[in-house]
């Protein structure tokens, strides 16, 4: 039987609680130690599982035996823990975004190297049977020409980031991963909600440089969630929802771009779709989450077979980002 891999946590907030449970469940990892600043999640931690207690993050960083830290705190706090730890020699892993500047991450990935540690972002959705699929399926759907997607639900609102960094990044690496992710031109427009500091939804159009047109819809207002995404080639149209039981439904139905024009329609291209039915692929039921923390474990070890997440994938998506927020159109 391998030896686990000790691991820290850093973080008890919503979303740490989940890693937490996945790391007590892995097979890869040992969790040794939570460390919160706030006290009653620390209390809390130390109450649901047998651990080590560190009187701070230094501490557990001083710890030779932790091999690797898991970082699910705050996106302001990225930088600086994840540096730490880095400087540490520790094997480290961070909740999206990796930092909120290109420049930092670059910085982060070069220490990385330099330390001989891994460093990974968790872009989790990369790890979804759902978008497996997706992947190995892509090329059947044809030239892509659009897609769509909607993130929307009444959110968390978040004070050190807004709606874009908080919610697109999840659409931008799915993106990504299934098509590239080369912008050639991109309009943003975003809105505030009451004294909230951060937008609270925007809409964003891009297009890239393969010729396919982007939409993302996000908000923080909205009464449901919706995590949808439509793309649409030229043969079929995929459906993903990660919030539904079939969370992907494929359209025997392509678009169509009309080629032949009279004068009239010359510079009109006229589309339309074609009919056909639609099936719901059987997909595993494994976690992104799960997967992710799995897959962290085999790239440290150095028994990854496919690369996700890398170092180009996270950089592309903190670029897109950057852009994204710069062309965002002033408030009306």
């Amino acid at each position: 039987m391998a030896k686990l891999l000790k691991c820290a946590l850093i973080g008890y907030g919503y979303w740490g609680r989940n890693v937490a449970k996945a790391l007590h469940n892995s097979t890869d990892f040992k969790l040794m130690t939570i460390y919160d600043n706030d006290k009653q999640a620390q209390l809390e931690a130390t109450q649901t599982y047998a651990l080590k207690s560190y009187e701070s993050y230094e501490a557990i960083l001083l710890d030779k035996s932790i091999q690797a830290v898991f970082i699910i705190t705050p996106p302001h706090t990225h930088y600086h823990l994840a540096k730490a730890a880095l400087e540490s020699s520790k094997h480290t892993f961070v909740e999206k975004p990796l930092t909120t500047q290109s420049a930092q991450a670059r910085y982060l990935y070069d220490l990385a190297d330099s330390q001989n540690v891994k460093l990974y972002c968790d872009h989790i959705f990369l790890h979804s049977p759902a978008i497996a699929y997706l992947k190995a399926h892509i090329q059947s759907f044809g030239e892509i020409v659009y897609i769509n997607a909607r993130r929307i639900n009444l959110g968390l609102f978040q004070s050190n980031v807004d709606v874009i960094w908080d919610l697109a990044i999840h659409d931008l690496s799915i993106i990504d991963y299934l098509v590239g992710l080369e912008i050639e031109e991109v309009s943003t427009f975003g809105a505030k909600y009451l004294d909230y500091p951060n937008d609270a939804l925007a809409n964003i159009n891009l297009s890239l440089k393969n010729g396919i047109i982007i939409t993302l819809n996000l908000s923080w207002l909205s009464p449901i969630k919706v995590r949808e995404m439509i793309i649409g080639g030229s043969k079929k149209t995929a459906i993903y929802d990660e919030t539904k039981r079939d969370k992907i439904t494929i359209f025997d139905t392509g678009v169509v771009i009309k080629n032949t024009f009279d004068k009239t329609n010359l510079y009109k291209k006229m589309v339309e779709y074609k009919l056909g039915v639609q099936f719901c692929p059987t997909l595993p039921h494994n976690l992104a989450l799960d997967n992710s923390i799995a897959y962290f474990g085999h790239y440290i070890l150095g028994h990854t077979k496919e690369v996700k997440n890398d170092k180009a994938h996270v950089l592309r998506v903190i670029e897109a980002l950057e852009q994204i927020s710069l062309a965002k159109s002033p408030p009306l």
